[in-house]
């Protein structure tokens, strides 16, 4: 099954990446007000657990259908996939690194292709480095690829042990310790006569902890074990507006740091602290609060008997069931990868330039509609011819055991893993 909301999500999330990436370049006044304002959650946590979801939805029922190694097999699958488009990304870069510089150009964006062809190419194979915005599609498969053993883990009523688990690697990557095993590897390959940074973005111990909170919650979902009728429960009404004053002293909180109402000095401790590639405690808490806030309100809102969080309910429930948001999200993988690219194009064709306004926003939209172009061949490429039905009682069947699925927010349809 496919939770439609999910993938409205997902959309949503892939749809501002583009933006905020793409308005680095064009600074449009079209890309410039949006959630990133609010608070310090952007697009990429909020990707990264919904991929746990889905991943944990998808493949707990091929676990329950098929066994372990019938699990495992399929998750393979889906890493080769995953992998097949981060290797046809990063020797398209290279290829477009060195023929470019073969007339004399040297985009910025992928200089490191040119200074350092073979290692850098081959470590980001290696998914040890990477160059902008490739992180992310490394981080999930290094997390893939332990979720066969989190899915057997969470089976067997081990869920409380991974839990401590994923706690002790993310207290890891804030002591740094990582990001210093990668400072001797560095030294070796200077002294080798390659100059190459390892490590992605992404600290995988830190960034773990969203993935496997979204992979249980996919299990629990996946085996009708998750009871979000507790929400309902009035008890929890003060913890809402508790979670609610967090998540609004997070986003002043952000505006201070953004507009420069502390202190300067005080402001470059907090940043060079804040940081985003460890998952510091500032992100993780506020994408919990706001974790919260959203799943009440789409859960609870609608029957809290207050007008205001009943229309907010309903509203957040309508905008992620837009379709235009969950057709990016059912093809989330070719538009990532599309997103990657495009980025790169516009940050070396605007590299000294200036445009006016008007031209800026209307290159924006052009690049959110070229995402759009992405997916919907992707739909065409895949779509497979219909099969006529063997026999009349076969579709009936489905019927009624579509009409016996339990209504939840989102309508549900067919689940995939792009």
């Amino acid at each position: 099954m496919r939770l439609t909301l999910l993938d409205g999500f997902r959309g949503f999330f892939l749809l501002f990446m583009m933006i905020a990436h793409a308005n680095g370049s064009f600074h449009a006044v079209l890309g410039a007000y949006n959630h990133h304002m609010l608070g310090w959650v952007e697009d990429a946590q909020g990707f990264v657990f919904i991929s746990g979801f889905v991943v944990g939805l998808v493949y707990t029922g091929i676990l329950d259908r098929r066994g372990p190694a019938g699990m495992r097999g399929a998750v393979m699958r889906r890493i080769r996939t995953i992998y097949t488009y981060q290797v046809l990304l990063i020797l398209g870069f290279c290829a477009a690194a060195l023929a470019l510089a073969a007339f004399g150009l040297r985009p910025d964006i992928l200089n490191q292709y040119v200074a350092e062809p073979l290692a850098f190419t081959v470590a980001s194979l290696l998914l040890v480095t990477g160059s902008l915005h490739m992180g992310i599609l490394a981080l999930y498969i290094w997390l893939m690829l332990l979720t066969p053993l989190a899915l057997m883990a969470f089976h067997r009523g081990w869920a409380k042990w991974w839990a401590l688990a994923s706690v002790a690697a993310w207290l890891l990557a804030q002591s740094g310790l990582p990001d210093a095993a990668q400072l001797p590897v560095e030294r070796v390959l200077k002294d080798a006569g390659h100059g190459i940074n390892i490590g992605i973005y992404f600290n995988v111990f830190g960034w773990q902890t969203l993935y496997f909170l979204g992979l249980y919650l996919g299990f629990l979902f996946a085996r009708d074990e998750l009871d979000t009728s507790r929400l309902c429960d009035p008890r929890l009404r003060p913890v809402f507006w508790l979670a609610v004053a967090g998540v609004v002293a997070f986003a002043i909180f952000d505006r201070a740091m953004s507009l420069g109402w502390i202190e300067q000095d005080l402001r470059r401790t907090l940043w060079r602290e804040i940081d985003r590639g460890n998952m510091h405690i500032v992100y993780l808490a506020n994408f919990l609060l706001d974790l919260f806030v959203i799943s009440w309100l789409l859960v609870a809102g609608p029957s809290s008997g207050n007008r205001v969080l009943a229309a907010m309910g309903r509203g957040i429930e309508w905008l992620f069931t837009r379709r235009a948001l969950v057709f990016l999200g059912q093809h989330s993988l070719q538009v990532f990868a599309a997103h990657v690219v495009l980025t790169y194009v516009i940050m070396w064709g605007m590299t000294g330039r200036d445009l006016p306004a008007l031209v800026d926003n209307f290159l924006l939209l052009a690049s959110i509609g070229a995402l759009y172009v992405v997916a919907w061949g992707h739909a065409r490429l895949s779509r497979k011819p219909a099969r006529r039905p063997a026999s009349t009682k076969a579709p009936q069947a489905e019927s009624v055991q579509a009409r016996r699925q339990p209504a939840i927010p989102g309508r549900r349809q067919r689940l995939s893993n792009d």
